[in-house]
């Protein structure tokens, strides 16, 4: 988790230097900036904007489900045991004959 948030640091600091850099050769030159490298810059930013949104995400909100312990059994194995003993049960009320279809 801790990656996620190295990662946004990243795209913050590159956009920061970015603009910057833009701001530095451009605005203070008092020459315009071209559509395309503000376009790129935006796009930076919004960028920026989503892995830091997500990256805070991750430590604001902790997954909600826990991981499951690994010495619990999944639900379909009690399925499968309700359904042996059902099965034991009715062999048990009906003589041990089962209908056609039935435990094959």
């Amino acid at each position: 988790m801790a990656y996620w948030i190295y990662v946004a640091y990243g795209t913050y600091l590159v956009t920061y230097l970015t603009g910057l850099t833009f701001y530095v050769r451009f605005d203070a030159k008092k020459r315009p900036l071209r559509r395309r490298l503000l376009g790129i810059h935006l796009i930076m930013a919004v960028i920026t904007f989503i892995t830091l949104t997500s990256a805070m995400a991750l430590y604001a909100f902790p997954s909600a489900a826990p991981y499951p312990a690994t010495h619990r059994r999944s639900t379909m194995w009690y399925d499968a045991r309700q359904h042996r003993a059902e099965l034991k049960q009715y062999q048990a009320t009906h003589s041990g004959h089962l209908p056609a279809g039935l435990g094959q």
